[in-house]
């Protein structure tokens, strides 16, 4: 598996059509998306949007055609984007409260659940989860990391 890297549209594109209601990548608006793939086929991808550097933070949306599209060094490599290449404190997620396994995905890597928007998706609440970045160095994929920081893409 490698890092799919500067193809933003299509990644972006491809993960929202897996958000039943994003409907496709468009809505992120102004992005940048990470792909896994294996024998170029996508079997995950994130989208960071929403970047505001005033506040330093983005949000990411995530979607993957199997449960195992993810290896620590991939993870490392991905969240190197927000937190190391633009320097944000904090990543952003939103999930539906009926999405369960898409949660506990979030919660795997560090993310906490910290709030809910009633009816924030329609007739499902809106589970808003965050990931600082000192929770993130102290996460245990990013001290697998050789002198504590990633690979570079490249190398995945």
């Amino acid at each position: 598996m490698r890092l799919l890297i500067g193809h933003d549209e299509l990644v972006a594109e491809w993960v929202g059509q897996r958000i039943p209601f994003m409907g496709n990548g468009k809505s992120f608006g102004p992005c940048r998306a990470v792909g896994v793939v294996n024998d170029d086929m996508i079997l995950g991808g994130v989208v960071f949007s929403d970047y505001r550097p005033m506040f330093s933070s983005i949000e990411a949306s995530f979607a993957s055609a199997s449960p195992r599209w993810l290896t620590p060094n991939l993870v490392r490599n991905i969240l190197s984007y927000p937190f190391d290449q633009l320097g944000v404190n904090r990543i952003s997620s939103h999930t539906p409260r009926k999405a369960g396994p898409a949660r506990r995905f979030l919660q795997k890597f560090g993310f906490v659940e910290e709030g809910v928007m009633r009816e924030g998706f329609g007739d499902d609440d809106c589970i808003v989860s965050g990931l600082l970045a000192s929770d993130w160095r102290s996460h245990r994929y990013y001290r697998g990391a050789v002198n504590g920081e990633a690979q570079s893409p490249d190398a995945a």
